[in-house]
């Protein structure tokens, strides 16, 4: 079954990065073995179907197409994050309360900051454990206030 999404991150350099279906959830692993695209066309913002395989490092896109290329002027995951973001708490159905403070950081920064850190940290980690210790971290900090939704 196809899945409609959006590039959030894609690094040439290291050959991978994430696919943001639109029905929400986890961001998808995409890496450039697995495709038979252009690389130049996997920029943030790039509306993509994909199908989704489930393998034992973690769910990775493959037989992705690009539907629409990015925009020209760029485009700002943080604020799209922001904009399709439900204010939901990870763990219930409760409404999020911002409990920041200065110098707190909107969940959607802060996740892709960790993103970038894991991926630098290790390419050793499956697409699988970066979602999940990123998971931990946001919700650590969400809980601390330090991260705002």
């Amino acid at each position: 079954m196809s899945v409609s999404g959006k590039i959030v991150h894609f690094d040439s350099n290291k050959g991978f990065g994430f696919v943001a279906p639109d029905e929400g959830g986890a961001d998808v692993f995409i890496h450039i073995n697995d495709l038979d695209i252009d690389e130049d066309l996997l920029k943030p913002g790039a509306l993509v179907e994909f199908e989704i395989e489930e393998t034992d490092r973690g769910a990775k896109a493959t037989d992705v197409v690009i539907v629409q290329e990015a925009p020209a002027g760029g485009y700002d995951e943080r604020s799209e994050r922001r904009r399709d973001d439900h204010r939901h708490d990870r763990r219930s159905d409760k409404p999020k309360r911002a409990r920041g403070g200065q110098g707190s950081l909107d969940s959607a920064s802060f996740t892709e900051e960790i993103t970038e850190l894991l991926l630098d940290a290790s390419g050793t980690l499956t697409a699988a454990q970066i979602l999940e210790i990123r998971q931990a971290f946001t919700d650590f900090a969400f809980d601390r206030g330090w991260v705002l939704d």
